[in-house]
């Protein structure tokens, strides 16, 4: 008797091991898929929001009835934000077929624990039905040889009962679990729908900046001899600025080395060099220098947006904002430089051994050996009024003296 209810209840803990196993892999599965398909929501509302902003910047400098670079540079931009915005929501159709397949998977597996766990209550029934075939509990027990056979019988009694428990909510938790994935499933695919519809939508919209683009294009060829002379004289000012900057940074370096020389003598740290360190730490976490905009110019050599033998390099990303924007520190630090190009002005602001550079500024709202914090307002940036154009540029520099890819060290707005 002993013996039948082990085997069972063995049996019963190995279904009951495997079921836990199985549960648990599947949550793991689809805690994983769940967090890939909320990051693409989020990349999907971040990308919006660019598009968003990028459309009103066209329309401010679209009052111009002339095309302009700008122009150009913004619609370009666009065109990428939207192709990467249908690139997402096919990863996100994706991501739901994936869970909707491991769905499927975990719902045939529950289906045959679920029949082994029917079985399993089937055969526990029919024990309890003998038992009470020839006897009730009571006369069972007392119908004991010994007080030790009476002690077993309760445990017996007692086992068969909680086994049936337990078989019972076994039942009850896989017909939940199959009956939550298969609404899951029901759910994902509504929500293809929805991608698959804004999906359409964004391809419409792509279509329609393209063919724009192409007719800005073809009316900027009439300017390209006078944006040949713009662009060399652009790169002429880059140039003149690097080797201003290359300068400072080398003399705040010479400072920086000596007061930490000069801790050293204190046993101590030099604040430049804890700064340093805290600055480099929040390498991707660094807010934007800016309350709301979009990168329109890109680290590196790249391609001039009209011109396509031309190829521009760029010490910093450019970014593009609304008129009257703010530019901000984007750390703690202390303004070192100061100094205007053309008809604005350049700031420099050194964190220890990091350099940050923000020109382009229309009015300067610092001055040199100011301390600021992380966010504080800087300065006013300039609006182009022949083009609507308000660009912010901005660098970070290093204490070799090179330049590093700022959109690396930003977080997304």
């Amino acid at each position: 008797m002993n013996f039948r209810i082990s085997a069972i209840q063995q049996l019963s803990n190995s279904a009951t091991q495997k079921f836990w196993v199985l549960l648990l892999l599947l949550i793991i599965s689809i805690s994983a898929n769940c967090q890939s398909v909320e990051s693409l929501e989020n990349k999907i509302k971040s990308i919006q929001k660019d598009i968003k902003l990028a459309e009103k910047l066209l329309k401010e400098t679209s009052k111009n009835k002339e095309t302009t670079i700008n122009q150009v540079t913004l619609l370009q931009t666009q065109i990428a934000q939207r192709e990467d915005l249908i690139k997402t929501y096919q990863s996100q159709v994706n991501a739901l077929n994936k869970d909707i397949k491991k769905n499927k998977n975990g719902i045939a597996a529950a289906k045959k624990d679920l029949a082994l766990f029917q079985k399993e209550y089937a055969d526990l029934l029919v024990i309890a039905y003998r038992n009470k075939g020839k006897t009730n509990n009571l006369m069972f027990i007392f119908s004991s040889e010994d007080f030790n056979q009476a002690i077993r019988r309760i445990r017996y009694i007692q086992e068969l009962n909680d086994l049936v428990k337990e078989k019972i909510e076994e039942i009850k938790n896989t017909q939940d679990k199959i009956s939550k994935q298969l609404n899951k499933n029901e759910n994902n695919k509504k929500e293809i729908e929805k991608v698959l519809a804004k999906e359409k939508e964004e391809r419409a919209s792509l279509v329609k900046d393209r063919d724009k683009l192409n007719k800005d294009l073809a009316s900027l060829k009439k300017k390209e001899t006078q944006i040949q002379k713009d662009i060399k004289t652009k790169e002429d000012e880059a140039k003149k600025l690097k080797k201003q900057i290359e300068k400072i940074i080398a003399e705040e370096i010479k400072k920086a080395k000596e007061r930490e020389e000069q801790a050293k003598k204190n046993n101590t740290k030099s604040v430049d060099y804890n700064l340093s360190s805290n600055f480099a730490q929040n390498k991707g976490k660094l807010p934007y220098p800016v309350e709301q905009g979009i990168i329109t110019g890109c680290y590196g050599l790249s391609p001039h947006p009209t011109q396509k033998k031309v190829t521009v390099n760029n010490n910093g990303i450019d970014i593009s904002t609304t008129s009257g924007a703010r530019a901000r520190s984007v750390f703690d630090g202390e303004i070192c430089f100061v100094t205007s190009q053309g008809s604005n002005n350049v700031i420099l602001i050194r964190h220890g051994l990091y350099f940050t550079l923000y020109s382009n500024i229309e009015k300067v709202f610092v001055k040199v050996g100011d301390k600021v914090s992380t966010g504080q307002e800087i300065g006013r940036i300039h609006t182009n009024v022949s083009d609507g154009k308000t660009t912010l540029h901005f660098e970070i520099w290093q204490e070799n003296k090179t330049t590093v890819n700022p959109a690396l060290w930003i977080k997304k707005n």
